[in-house]
């Protein structure tokens, strides 16, 4: 099975967390999506909704997502969720499968910032879709000076000297982010086509309490 693993905060899940999975489904041949939320993400310390919450918008987004589930896989795991445990977690548990870790452009070139990121690609081959605020050329200059002795293969697919790849795939732009989707929450403008049906649908039904961690945010 080819297995794609998409992790984030989804604080919340908008509409192009989903286009990204179906691009790079498509792109891969991935026969199934894995969302793996952050129970505790080591990059934010506030304006989180709680995890289950999380949880419940991202169950309402993929019921209608064929191949799309969701893992609560870091929910289990105490201390921060760091990424290369996730996916070494995976690699054990899927030993037989081949497994791509689903991020954006921005992310790769964050890399160098989070905890061994270098690593990841030991554990699952880094499929990287376009995202705000990184361009195509910075992703492809990035790998080579991240990774040295990594070769581009064939356009757009970098093997590494330690083992693994990584995949640029080419896919449209949207530029839609949950820090968008949050402000628009807060100042009562629509989230159409922003967000799917059950998940607006399921914001507006959480509680003042629920919704504290990003009014807290909105004030800072």
């Amino acid at each position: 099975m080819r297995l794609g693993i998409f992790g984030g905060t989804f604080n919340p899940v908008h509409c192009a967390h989903l286009r990204m999975a179906v691009e790079a489904r498509e792109a891969l041949d991935l026969s199934r999506v894995e969302f793996v939320p952050a129970a505790r993400p080591p990059h934010k310390s506030g304006g989180i909704l709680d995890f289950e919450a999380r949880c419940r918008l991202l169950e309402a987004a993929l019921a209608s997502c064929p191949g799309f589930a969701l893992s609560r896989v870091e929910a289990g795991r105490p201390g921060p969720s760091y990424t290369v445990d996730t996916l070494a977690d995976y690699a054990r548990r899927h030993p037989d499968d081949e497994l791509f870790f689903i991020c954006g452009a921005t992310d790769l070139v964050s890399l160098g910032l989070w905890h061994r990121g270098r690593e990841l690609p030991r554990h699952a081959a880094l499929a990287v879709l376009p995202r705000p605020g990184a361009t195509r050329a910075e992703a492809e200059a990035f790998v080579p000076r991240f990774w040295p002795g990594a070769r581009e293969e064939r356009a757009g697919v970098w093997r590494l000297p330690e083992g693994g790849a990584v995949h640029l795939l080419d896919a449209p732009l949207l530029d839609i982010s949950a820090t968008l989707v949050r402000a628009r929450l807060l100042a009562g403008q629509s989230l159409k086509c922003l967000v799917p049906p059950e998940v607006e649908e399921g914001l507006s039904a959480l509680s003042p309490e629920a919704l504290a961690p990003w009014r807290g945010e909105a004030r800072a």
